[in-house]
């Protein structure tokens, strides 16, 4: 039996086997895939969307055909503008070897819940644009939020096809409800995530293995002057609505070590510097606006060493000695794993104790000289 041709911005139900998943979804590009498979956009939604609790709830309940399904007719067949988490799971339920390829449990269906899912009820658009306000409010601010990442895909997408004709982010943010200096450091942190993967100067699915690529990485680092020094971006830069490919192409070769220093490289076997955003952002921001630092930067790609260039006599000595008390506090909390035979670990306890005595001896008369008193014990 063939299923009817909706027109245009009408609601009706149409046959689940007609719907396609939208490739430009913005949970859908966080790996840099190009044309993704059904296979590959379920897998990812799995990971960032947990189509378990929904798979779970159609099992249970059948399909609540109560949402429509926002879509764009592409020739004879249906692309999900949004409803591609209700999608996905449908299609676990209606293919259940892709569920089991992918590692995702499905319960025991029963033949009512699949008759639930034959045909759905969509909202047919002639565009995406007349979908936007929706979707971005919804996933922005709204009852089912995407992740940093996303909501810059989406906000750079709309802009990028609406800039020419008079559109600002501004206007984007007010109509996602979100704040605009927000939306425009997502803007700018994608623009130069397109830019390094359109000019090949790094591909992020080359990222170092074991990571969720942290998005927030980015375009925090890009709020700092001294990123913003070493990709040649003004300072003006970061107040300004976003242009495309902002990095001059002088600076293409510090972009690409920028992402790596960000990002690793799984092909050359480099493990990213930044592996938490608290304190290594900030840290290697200083060192590239120091020459020195930057220079052993580029050349050990070691952030600590680099960082030792800058960071103060002060700062270091408070560093070390705060981890020389962690670390003591450390093994006396594991003392029950001492063998009291091991005359090795004693005297490594003996030289500990008599460097401890050195230390404070030594702060103590420090202390006196200046005038300060000494601390109690």
């Amino acid at each position: 039996m063939a299923v009817p041709i909706i027109a245009p911005k009408t609601t009706k139900k149409i046959s689940t086997v007609l719907l396609d998943f939208d490739p430009e979804n913005p949970r859908l590009m966080e790996d840099g895939t190009k044309n993704p498979s059904e296979e590959h956009i379920i897998g990812a939604l799995a990971e960032t969307a947990d189509l378990s609790e929904v798979v779970e709830s159609i099992a249970a309940n059948g399909y609540f055909d109560i949402e429509p399904l926002i879509v764009q007719r592409v020739k004879d067949r249906f692309r999900v503008l949004e409803g591609n988490r209700r999608l996905a799971a449908i299609r676990l339920i209606q293919k259940p070897a892709l569920a089991k390829t992918l590692g995702i449990s499905v319960p025991d269906i029963s033949q009512e819940v699949l008759e639930s899912i034959k045909a759905v009820t969509v909202y047919a658009v002639e565009n995406a644009a007349q979908a936007r306000d929706y979707i971005g409010f919804k996933h922005v601010n709204g009852p089912h939020r995407w992740d940093a990442l996303a909501k810059a895909r989406f906000a750079a997408a709309w802009y990028r096809k609406e800039r020419k004709s008079g559109l600002t982010l501004e206007k984007i943010a007010q109509r996602l409800g979100d704040r605009h200096d927000t939306v425009v450091r997502l803007v700018n942190g994608v623009f130069v995530l397109d830019q390094a993967e359109e000019k090949k100067v790094y591909d992020l699915e080359d990222r170092y293995p074991g990571r969720k690529f942290a998005f927030s990485h980015l375009y925090t680092a890009l709020t700092r002057p001294g990123y913003r020094e070493f990709l040649g971006l003004p300072e003006e830069w970061r107040d300004l609505d976003p242009t495309p490919n902002p990095v001059p192409a002088a600076k293409l070769e510090s972009l690409q070590k920028f992402l790596i220093w960000l990002y690793g490289s799984k092909s050359d076997d480099i493990a990213p510097v930044i592996t938490s955003q608290n304190p290594h952002i900030k840290q290697l921001g200083a060192v590239l606006q120091n020459a020195r630092a930057r220079s052993i930067m580029m050349m050990r790609n070691n952030l600590q060493e680099a960082y030792a260039q800058v960071e103060s006599k002060e700062s270091r000595f408070e560093s070390s000695l705060i981890n020389a008390k962690q670390e003591s506090e450390n093994a006396l909390s594991q003392i029950s794993g001492y063998d009291p035979s091991d005359l090795t670990l004693l005297e490594i306890g003996e030289e500990l104790q008599k460097t401890s005595d050195a230390l404070y001896s030594t702060m103590s008369s420090m202390a006196e000289k200046s005038g300060k008193p000494k601390a109690k014990k």
